[in-house]
């Protein structure tokens, strides 16, 4: 996690970095504009998103607190929209101070490798995923990931604090909605999820107990 104490030591090599607090739903930059700076994530939740050429919106990452996004090196059109989920606080460092950063600052150095490799890591994944494992088995363990780092403690388990439609878990775990929409419900008969208002409920010890089963009966 960002401190503020790192962001000072980061803004007295680089002159550029800015934290910028982004208000609910406010886009950070569209899909297509030229971004000249990396974005970190203080605070709150960031959705990137794609739309493709037959117009479909999807969602390819939600970060939470010390995910990077945007890009380190040369200015290029974004493949990707950046909106905020809820409100969220974010820093923006330009890319001419990105290498002086590395150089003269070993934490900031750290935090870029892990960030660039947390990235990396998620699509190799999410490739890797979609060859080898059922569309149930992607769901529950993406559920899993999700209630742990946005959960808060409710009498289900972990109720998820942020939004998400079922079509954003849909493109999160590469499936259609209908078929995301029959299992989650076949997991709410069993116990492991649940609806309050508009958030999901996650039983995460039930989900788990699915999780080494090779299918359940939807």
């Amino acid at each position: 996690m960002l401190k503020e104490d790192d962001i000072a030591d980061w803004r007295r090599v680089a002159p550029s970095l800015v934290v910028a607090d982004v208000a609910d739903r406010a886009v950070i930059y569209s899909q297509g504009d030229h971004v000249a700076f990396l974005h970190c994530v203080l605070k709150g939740v960031v959705k990137l998103s794609h739309v493709a050429k037959d117009g479909r919106q999807l969602t390819i990452a939600v970060l939470s607190s010390g995910g990077v996004f945007g890009t380190a090196a040369a200015i290029r059109p974004a493949e990707h929209a950046a909106t905020a989920i809820g409100e969220a606080r974010i820093v923006r460092i330009a890319h001419a101070d990105i290498a002086r950063l590395v150089g003269k600052n070993p934490v900031f150095a750290a935090f870029l490798n892990q960030g660039l490799e947390a990235s990396r890591e998620r699509a190799e994944r999410k490739l890797v995923d979609c060859q080898t494992k059922t569309v149930e088995a992607r769901l529950i363990e993406t559920l899993c990931e999700l209630a742990l780092a946005f959960g808060a403690p409710c009498s289900h388990g972990y109720s998820l604090e942020i939004p998400l439609t079922q079509q954003d878990i849909a493109d999160l775990v590469c499936a259609s909605r209908p078929v995301v929409t029959k299992i989650m419900n076949a997991l709410r008969r069993r116990g492991a999820l649940d609806y309050q208002r508009e958030m999901i409920c996650v039983n995460h010890a039930a989900l788990r107990s699915f999780a080494g089963s090779k299918s359940f009966e939807l």
